[in-house]
């Protein structure tokens, strides 16, 4: 009796050894992705600001859908250009555009991230501000994490 409770002891023992070192590779794995897809953000936002069309259509797929704060859809190209658009000469940065509250799930080879954008600038004399929520929709394709879907929220700003 007590070499069959050693057994089932020791047989426990080595299991719980496995399923740990087992979850520890995948806890590495899922926080290699998340550091990724949160480098892909932070490249987006930087693309953003820099108005860098290049860098943008790297970061998005082809088939890419956007859905803005007014319901407007866009694909990729429209995307773009909306981003990268000529610079207007009454136009200058005030606060470059940023992410805040990032909140990354990853589902094998897709992630969804949501976060808080904000961004500032003057427009012919006027401060305007910006915060808007944004929800992006990521997948690998050929080992580059991509997104498919971005959606943005209404104006969040509130002035005082």
């Amino acid at each position: 009796m007590k070499q069959l409770l050693r057994a089932a002891l020791t047989l426990v023992f080595i299991c719980s050894l496995a399923l740990s070192q087992t979850l520890d590779r995948k806890s590495a794995r899922t926080s290699k992705a998340e550091q990724q897809i949160a480098a892909v953000n932070r490249q987006w936002a930087d693309a953003i600001t820099k108005a860098n069309a290049v860098a943008l259509d790297r970061l998005f797929a082809d088939d890419l859908i956007v859905t803005s704060g007014n319901g407007e859809i866009r694909s990729k190209a429209g995307e773009i250009k909306d981003a990268t658009g000529a610079p207007d000469p009454d136009f200058s940065w005030t606060h470059p555009f940023t992410t805040e509250n990032v909140r990354i799930n990853i589902y094998k080879d897709a992630a969804v991230v949501t976060g808080l954008a904000k961004w500032g600038f003057k427009y012919k004399g006027n401060q305007v501000n910006q915060e808007r929520r944004y929800t992006h929709t990521y997948i690998k394709q050929k080992g580059q994490w991509r997104i498919v879907a971005q959606q943005i929220s209404s104006n969040l700003y509130k002035k005082p």
